[in-house]
């Protein structure tokens, strides 16, 4: 299996399907063998039948339930521990991204890099949510953690199973450790880098991201991840 694309769902039955089929047309296309991993963060809707559906449907998609919605930290764990890929990418379930772009990270992989993320450079949020976002990875990102990132909280990115598995990406303690993905695994030695993607708006469904309340979530899970990770220096898992 080359490829493990998981996508993190939670109340997207008007999305799923049409992310799962798009997945599976762009690695027809591009000749990639792969696979996808439905991961159902607990949803309360239809998302959890339309995914054990698409599974009878298809023999490269498998589902994961959580029995209630644990949030993205929790559901990329998931991801990580039941994927079966060399590769592993994560997308999110709101067709927000175009799944026909998985060739462009996989080339960076080629080159020899172990996480590509995917640069949103024309972003289709609101205001409120492109400011935060714009401060966040100037201030935290690329000022407090020194990373050359643009947009660390894209929803698509790919990771070697090595790095995935090996940068010890455990949420519990954490509001929200899918925030500091991209430094956690520069942390423990992965090397690391990004490509420009599309991104559109979302037709169904709706975020549950609160601007009110994710900053002081990102600022508590900050100061937790400076006390945890940035006080020695780590060093990448040999073997």
């Amino acid at each position: 299996m080359r490829c493990s694309t998981i996508v993190l769902l939670y109340n997207e039955q008007d999305n799923v399907e049409r992310q799962t089929e798009e997945i599976l047309k762009a690695y027809e296309e591009s000749g990639i063998d792969g696979e996808v991993l439905l991961v159902d963060d607990g949803s309360q809707d239809r998302t959890g039948s339309i995914c054990d559906s698409l599974s009878e449907k298809y023999a490269t998609v498998r589902t994961v339930h959580h029995e209630k919605n644990k949030g993205r930290s929790w559901a990329i764990e998931t991801g990580f521990h039941n994927a079966e890929g060399d590769v592993f990418f994560i997308i999110d379930g709101d067709c927000q991204y175009d799944p026909g772009e998985i060739p462009k990270f996989l080339q960076k992989v080629e080159e020899g890099y172990d996480v590509v993320s995917g640069h949103r450079f024309e972003r289709a949020d609101d205001w409120i949510r492109r400011l935060i976002s714009r401060v966040y990875n100037k201030v935290i990102v690329r000022g407090f953690l020194g990373l050359s990132i643009q947009d660390q909280n894209s929803g698509f990115k790919a990771f070697t199973k090595e790095a995935a598995l090996g940068m010890g990406f455990k949420p519990d303690g954490y509001l929200g450790l899918h925030r500091f993905i991209l430094p956690l695994a520069q942390v423990k030695g992965y090397s690391l880098t990004e490509v420009d993607i599309k991104h559109y708006d979302r037709e169904g469904g709706k975020s549950y991201i609160k601007p009110s309340t994710v900053v002081f979530i990102t600022l508590r899970d900050f100061f937790r991840f400076r006390r945890e990770h940035m006080r020695r220096k780590q060093v990448r898992p040999s073997g």
